[in-house]
């Protein structure tokens, strides 16, 4: 039975059928962060802003790797943070430690190991925010959120970070920093239309917001 601090709704082609629990209560959303900033990614891939092969430390070469640092003596041969790609970031294949709260590792030559790790997404929010020149959050907001009639700030928002500095200077200016590892809080209400903009393969109404390439 519902305890009172749960919430869900029941899409059925595009209704709602059903729906139990207060819809406007935001709920941390943990590692799903990861799958709702890493939409960012996917429109950066569309418009031809990133490929997957770019080299991580070629987007944001004034941090990757040292701010916050990292050891890489594990893998003193066999290649090391010059040789992350964005696809490695995003697919947990980077070689970089798991946890993002203690001392940040690089144990694994980069694409050679599948090891699940939230600083690797986390140099991926990076590079988007150098990619875009803008708050992610702000950014999800205008290319995402707005079309989909999601609320920023009401129906999605996004912690301050916990394990990095708060800015990333891009060409001067200094821009919000976020954390895909966690730290979105998001209600039944964005997270269902999140997930039928995905199940109608990017499109939204009459208007393309993904390729379906890329949702696929």
């Amino acid at each position: 039975g519902v305890t009172g601090n749960e919430a869900g709704y029941i899409i059925r082609g595009g209704k709602l059928v059903y729906s139990w629990g207060n819809p406007n209560q935001r709920y941390e959303m943990k590692s799903t962060t990861k799958s709702i900033g890493g939409l960012a990614l996917l429109l950066a891939l569309d418009e031809g802003k990133l490929a997957l092969g770019d080299k991580a430390a070629a987007k944001i070469p004034a941090v990757f790797g040292t701010d916050p640092p990292v050891d890489t003596s594990a893998v003193a041969t066999g290649g090391g943070l010059a040789d992350v790609t964005i696809l490695q970031l995003a697919t947990h294949t980077a070689g970089f430690s798991k946890p993002d709260n203690t001392a940040l590792k690089l144990l694994y030559t980069p694409g050679t190991t599948w090891w699940y790790s939230d600083q690797g997404l986390n140099w991926l929010a990076d590079v988007l925010t150098q990619t875009y020149a803008q708050d992610l959050h702000t950014f999800m907001s205008a290319r995402v959120y707005n079309t989909l009639g999601i609320r920023a700030n009401t129906d999605a928002t996004w912690r301050n970070n916990l394990y990095r500095t708060d800015t990333l200077n891009v060409n001067g200016t200094a821009i919000k920093r976020r954390e895909f590892a966690s730290g979105i809080n998001a209600n039944v209400n964005a997270m269902a239309r999140i997930g039928q903009l995905m199940l109608r393969k990017g499109v939204w109404g009459t208007q393309r917001v993904l390729s379906e390439e890329s949702v696929t």
